[in-house]
């Protein structure tokens, strides 16, 4: 989406303000992204002489609220003290009386934060008995009627909509949630993200009530013309598993404006480890801690990638670094989960994942990654809970729906394995890994035409220049780097179907991968194949070639022995 791109000095004195209004309404993550990205900026004006006039508390635009915010101005002061010590009833309770809409926020938010925090300390132990039950923040109904309240007044006074509504409508939006009402839920934020684009954390709520493309092309032309909307775009689209070169355009783009920024990059890196491109992604990740080591954010991807790399002593070492930097943030438990994961140790990584969902429930890495462990130590039901906690608190991970699936498959319950498994490709549509998965389901289940279809899905997605999936074989067999695997499995269907001539030649563009990627079982098993095809259809002379040739080296040597000499006698 196309948005007008502000002057430097319009946007460093906007991500100034934006800074102090979340930080003085206690949205500390929000106030953290935007001193990052105002550190970021890549010529900031001169440095003033003097702090601006709206140094740590800007006033209201409008005068009626600036008026009210000065005579609550102590009373606010002495609520804010309270909410920076964790002390949420007290802060609530002092505001009550206050009618300022800064005011008015502080104290939703602390009695919203207070019901969190009693919830909290009311759930079970993770995974325990009652782990999972219904524990409801019993402040909702309340904070949800009294801003139902306040924006009706608002309506009923016919008053206009201000900047600092945004935050209540924040507020709306995020109590919405809690009560699965996504719809009214993605109203109110888009609106809240209108008044003032610059609250990151509404844009963060937003994204969550995006579960698709579709989803994100139909609020387009809804949203601010912003460069914030650019921001929002290009962290949904990673969050969508989109990793195109347009996508890497934007973020280019956005990159020329904040060339330090650790959150842009981040995100470049998070699109090629989406993408597979493992080094790349290292490679930034490298860079990031050596600018900033002390950073824990992102950092339990960072040990996604080094694991599947099988970096041990850099993850031993990141594990360390984050274990000196915090121990109690749930991105550093993951980091040592997967640390002794790669060691083998399961045990010990499901206390570390346990611990890090013990500090967040809602930790998406925690869940996803111990489900990975109890497939490890075949404790199957555990792992379809956990993986079943992993797509609740985010539906949008494909790993946790092919995790279900496998778990499902394991079980022999396939036509469950085969909803997930189409959950996980409706995600990942050109990840090949999620379309053979489906095929091998439909075989399972005795569907073979379903699986051909699958398999040859999974096939055109290896390879960019690859043909129509209702191509001939021959036209597979012209490209490069197919999966002879794959090749095989769609053979084996068409001889599932009594369709022999239709299976050789699949089996004849398998074998012919050995140009590509030399000889393997598989290849041999259709080389195998083809000489007992030949063999039937009399054809002696290509029988023997093929025979001949795996009987020098293969798994298949005794059986193409036995067919040469069958051959001789003929």
């Amino acid at each position: 989406m196309a948005t007008e791109m502000p002057d430097l000095p319009v946007l460093h004195a906007a991500l100034q303000t934006a800074t102090l209004k979340c930080s003085e309404r206690c949205l500390y993550q929000g106030a953290k992204w935007a001193a990052e990205l105002l550190n970021s900026i890549a010529s900031p004006p001169s440095t003033p002489t003097s702090l601006p006039p709206t140094y740590l508390h800007p006033a209201s635009k409008d005068p009626a609220e600036a008026a009210l915010e000065a005579s609550e101005f102590s009373t606010f002061l002495l609520a804010k003290s309270y909410f920076d010590v964790r002390e949420f009833d007290r802060s609530s309770h002092v505001l009550e009386k206050c009618r300022s809409s800064k005011s008015r926020f502080i104290h939703l938010y602390a009695k919203f934060l207070a019901g969190e925090k009693r919830k909290e300390e009311g759930s079970e132990m993770v995974l325990g008995p009652m782990d999972g039950a219904a524990t409801q923040n019993k402040e909702v109904p309340a904070i949800l009627a009294a801003l139902e309240t306040v924006f009706a007044d608002k309506e009923g006074d016919g008053l206009d909509w201000s900047e600092d509504d945004s935050f209540l409508l924040w507020l709306y939006g995020v109590v919405l949630l809690k009560q699965k009402n996504e719809e009214e839920a993605q109203g109110a934020l888009i609106k809240s993200v209108n008044l003032y684009p610059y609250n990151w954390c509404a844009w963060q709520e937003l994204a969550g009530t995006v579960g698709s493309l579709q989803d994100l092309n139909n609020i387009l032309m809804s949203l601010p013309n912003s460069i914030m909307t650019n921001l929002f775009v290009l962290s949904t689209n990673q969050e969508l598993y989109q990793t195109g070169d347009s996508i890497h355009s934007q973020l280019t783009d956005l990159l020329a404006f904040f060339p330090t920024s650790t959150w842009l990059k981040t995100q470049r890196a998070l699109l090629y480890y989406h993408a597979r491109e493992f080094e790349e992604a290292e490679s930034i990740f490298d860079q990031l801690v050596k600018s900033d080591p002390h950073r824990i954010d992102y950092l339990d991807h960072y040990s996604n990638i080094l694991y599947v790399m099988e970096r041990r002593p850099k993850l031993g070492f990141i594990a360390q670094l984050a274990l000196t930097t915090d121990r109690f943030r749930p991105e550093t438990n993951c980091v040592v989960g997967n640390y002794y994961s790669l060691k083998s140790e399961h045990e010990k990584a499901v206390q570390y994942f346990r611990r890090a969902l013990t500090l967040d429930k809602t930790c998406l890495s925690a869940w996803t990654l111990m489900g990975h462990e109890y497939v490890e130590m075949k404790n199957t039901h555990a792992a379809i809970e956990a993986y079943r906690r992993a797509v609740d608190v985010n539906r949008k991970d494909y790993r946790a729906w092919y995790g279900l699936g496998l778990s499902y498959e394991v079980l022999e319950m396939h036509y469950y394995a085969l909803f997930y498994f189409q959950r996980a490709a409706a995600l990942r549509p050109y990840d090949s890994q999620m379309w053979q998965a489906m095929g091998q389901c439909y075989d399972r289940m005795n569907r073979p035409g379903e699986a051909i279809k699958s398999f040859k899905r999974a096939l055109i997605t290896l390879n960019s220049q690859s043909p129509n999936p209702d191509s001939h074989p021959s036209a597979v067999g012209e490209q490069r780097g197919f999966d002879p695997l794959i090749l095989h499995q769609i053979a084996v269907m068409f001889e599932k179907m009594r369709q022999p001539k239709e299976a050789a030649k699949w089996m004849e563009a398998c074998m012919a991968e050995e140009e590509n990627v030399g000889v393997t079982t598989t290849t041999g098993q259709a080389r195998m194949w083809l000489a007992r095809w030949e063999f039937v259809n009399q054809n002696w002379n290509r029988a023997q070639e093929l025979a001949n040739v795996l009987c020098q080296d293969g798994q298949e040597v005794e059986e193409a022995k036995a067919l040469v000499r069958d051959l001789r006698s003929r």
